[in-house]
């Protein structure tokens, strides 16, 4: 009795072991786990657009002022025009890529069709002018001209998923209808 009790005690214990192999094998393919170089996106100070889906970069340029004299006078009159112009570009590359997405979902030949165009701009134009709320100043740096450069990045979870999802409906004509030239009966 007592084999036949340790038999079927070593059968279960392999059969656990293998269930627990299989288990322990199959567990980093189904966890699906990404990994980004956090330290290339947080280095990135040239790209404008998508870093990864939670974080939008936008590069923001401003002139010296044609009448600051001295090299302090010239940046600082940079930095202030950069800085003014943060929620228009924000505005501008948030609604470019937006229309870009929504243009990109119908077919080649339609889209210089679209009669709407200009209605949807605007209100994608408006949208996203609310995310600058979102961003912060990554980098700031001066070009030899000394002309000023404010790397400004969004950041939100889903991001891109949210850009890229149901906007402002593109119209496009109504199909034409060839009129029916048979005679009429009666």
């Amino acid at each position: 009795m007592d084999g036949i009790l340790m038999n079927a005690i070593t059968h279960l214990s392999a059969r656990l072991i293998a269930v627990l192999a299989v288990a322990l094998a199959l567990a980093p393919v189904s966890c699906g786990i990404r990994v980004i170089d956090a330290s290339s996106v947080l280095d990135d100070f040239r790209t404008e657009g998508f870093l990864d889906p939670d974080h939008f970069q936008v590069i923001v340029r401003g002139a010296p002022a044609p009448g600051a004299r001295g090299l302090v006078a010239r940046r600082e009159s940079a930095l202030i025009a950069a800085e003014s112009k943060i929620p228009e570009a924000v505005a501008d590359a948030v609604g470019t890529y937006r229309l870009e997405c929504l243009l990109r979902r119908l077919e080649p030949a339609d889209r210089p069709l679209v009669t709407n165009l200009e209605q949807v701009r605007a209100e994608l134009w408006k949208e996203a002018a609310g995310y600058v709320r979102y961003g912060r100043r990554a980098f700031e740096y001066y070009n030899e001209d000394h002309s000023a450069v404010i790397v400004y990045r969004i950041y939100r979870g889903g991001l891109r998923a949210s850009f890229e999802s149901v906007g402002p409906k593109l119209a496009l004509p109504e199909p034409h209808r060839a009129t029916d030239t048979s005679p009429t009966k009666g």
